[in-house]
């Protein structure tokens, strides 16, 4: 169990972070990603976007009170990461990015997939 809930924090405490950054340093992150200059609209939707990436930090981090009781944040643990794992692939097929800028990002939450998915608390079945 220790280990699910180390991985929970680690991925909670970045996706925390992160968010905060989306929040209040928006050219921050454009510049790290290698984009030009952002328009408000752009700017307003990384807001919601980090706005996100905290609550779901948060969330991740408070189900290590109890992960069995919490599986359902686990779950959605896994699928958060998955679709960041998997989903910038959609904009390097359109032509929005370069693998450099996705890559980084791509790989980290593979590991958080993969190590919820190792980790992933199984209740010992009684028979």
């Amino acid at each position: 169990m220790r280990n699910i809930k180390a991985t929970l924090i680690i991925c909670g405490a970045i996706y925390i972070v992160e968010g905060f950054v989306f929040l209040v340093a928006p050219d921050r992150i454009a510049d790290l990603y290698g984009f030009l200059d952002l328009s408000d609209s752009m700017k307003f939707l990384m807001t919601i976007i980090g706005s996100a990436f905290v609550a779901a930090g948060a969330w991740f981090i408070m189900a290590i009170l109890d992960p069995i009781r919490n599986i359902n944040v686990i779950k959605f643990a896994i699928l958060w990461c998955s679709l960041f794992a998997i989903s910038p692939l959609y904009g390097l097929w359109k032509g929005y990015v370069d693998f450099n800028q996705i890559w980084l990002g791509m790989a980290i939450n593979a590991v958080f997939v993969a190590a919820l998915l190792i980790f992933y608390p199984r209740e010992k079945i009684e028979t």
